[in-house]
């Protein structure tokens, strides 16, 4: 059969990466003398996180906010790195992805930092064959709201019912669904290659 997809949008975290912020959570506590649960509060709380992901405030505003609260001395370059060491590449979906980037439209549709993007910019092998990047804080909107979808949509230019969209949490899918977005919830890369050998997408 015949498959109409033609865009397969990916989430970055915890599809095209694994998230663990709990290790450098540790260290930012060693270096504030605080428990590892009130750093990683700090660092990485969705309240605060919501606010730069969203563009409300800029990533570097959370950042010395962040130095602040937890009283240490560090420049501003070290903190983003260790802020983007909580990322860790699937690398079992590069051949996968990449394979599909050959005969297939890829984007990425992200709630994420700035910081993050350019992470993944730099380190998916990848990153330079997605069309569109949406992310949450140049948009200024954040899944699972549907001015997230509004702009895939507007910036992709491909019809909701030809975009499968690729994302672990189940409440991103649904709201994409709502706006016609073919949805697949990613639990690992096996799942994810059958639901597409079901649509008619090979990925070999």
């Amino acid at each position: 059969m015949s498959h109409q997809i033609e865009l397969v949008a990916f989430d970055l975290g915890n599809v095209l990466c694994r998230v663990n912020e709990i290790p450098v959570s540790k260290i930012f506590a060693d270096l504030s003398n605080k428990p590892w649960q009130e750093a990683r509060e700090i660092v990485f709380g969705q309240k605060q996180k919501n606010k730069f992901e969203r563009n409300e405030i800029t990533f570097n505003e959370h950042a010395f906010h962040a130095l602040d609260a937890l009283r240490i001395n560090m420049g501003l370059q070290e903190f983003i790195e260790l802020y983007d060491s909580v990322l860790v590449p699937s690398e079992e979906m590069y051949p996968l992805v990449e394979a599909l980037a050959k005969q297939i439209r890829i984007a990425l549709v992200s709630n994420t930092s700035e910081p993050h993007w350019h992470w993944a910019d730099r380190t998916l092998p990848f990153s330079s064959k997605f069309d569109p990047v949406i992310t949450s804080y140049t948009v200024k909107a954040m899944k699972p709201e549907l001015d997230f979808y509004n702009a895939l949509l507007n910036q992709s230019g491909v019809a909701a019912k030809n975009i499968l969209f690729i994302d672990d949490i189940p409440e991103n899918i649904l709201s994409a669904r709502q706006m016609g977005i073919r949805g697949h919830q990613f639990i690992d890369k096996h799942s994810l290659e059958q639901h597409l050998q079901v649509l008619g997408i090979t990925s070999a």
